[in-house]
């Protein structure tokens, strides 16, 4: 839309002819009518004229007009420049904010990815420590001391081998822990009564509940970050374009 074609519909609206309206503003109706074809442009008195008359301030009266048009024929009016400059810089500022906020998902979103893959918060490792039974050799010594070797075994571990040489001192009570601390080759674990001989085993890596999070929320954040940096070039093109 042009200014031209801006003031034939306002002054339609308003029920206006064109002598009554240069009349109002105190110009030539020839003028008025070279306004309205855009066969000329207001100076900045007659600009300023045509606000007041219509009630418009200068941002509302430029509103609807082409960005090509008010650059070629609207930029000596100063209050219109200084509108237009204004805008382009909002409107910079507001795309410079949307840059940083996007590259801020992406850069996001690489740390989660690393904290993830290099495990920094949550191991994948599992172990498993296993113990065939509790040991009661300490027990079963002490024992010895009072009471028959029979006795001793049967009581402590369920059974007794006459024969059998060195005896088993561990009852088959069979336990497993699962931990994603190492805690070495085997370790030692003193009970009330006995004690148990854990030995590691390594199980198969699977990915921890917080590194699945991680995870996702990189995906996310990372997929934000670049729609967001395509979608603000885009509207760069047609902003520089326009």
């Amino acid at each position: 839309m042009t200014l031209g074609e801006k003031l034939r519909s306002l002054r339609s609206i308003s029920g206006w002819t064109q002598p009554e309206l240069a009349q109002k503003l105190g110009i030539e109706q020839s003028y008025l009518s070279k306004l309205e074809n855009d066969r000329s442009i207001p100076s900045v008195e007659i600009f300023d004229k045509l606000c007041t008359v219509y009630e418009l301030t200068p941002d509302e009266m430029v509103k609807e007009l082409d960005k090509d048009y008010i650059r070629q024929k609207l930029m000596h009016i100063p209050i219109v420049a200084n509108a237009s400059n204004n805008k382009q810089e909002i409107a910079k500022g507001k795309r410079k904010a949307a840059v940083i906020v996007c590259s801020t998902f992406i850069l996001v979103a690489v740390l989660f990815f690393f904290t993830a893959y290099l495990e920094l918060l949550s191991s994948n490792q599992r172990w498993e420590y296993r113990s065939l039974g509790i040991d009661f050799k300490h027990e079963i010594n002490q024992c010895l001391k009072k009471e028959s070797p029979e006795e001793c075994y049967i009581k402590y571990t369920g059974s007794f081998f006459a024969n059998s040489f060195p005896r088993n001192t561990r009852s088959q009570h069979l336990e497993s822990i699962i931990t994603k601390e190492y805690r070495g080759e085997a370790f030692i674990k003193k009970l009330d009564t006995g004690f148990r001989e854990y030995h590691a085993k390594r199980l198969e890596d699977k990915r921890s509940t917080a590194n699945n999070i991680f995870l996702i929320f990189a995906v996310f954040l990372m997929t934000l970050g670049i729609l967001g940096l395509i979608v603000e070039a885009r509207f760069y093109r047609i902003d520089k374009s326009s």
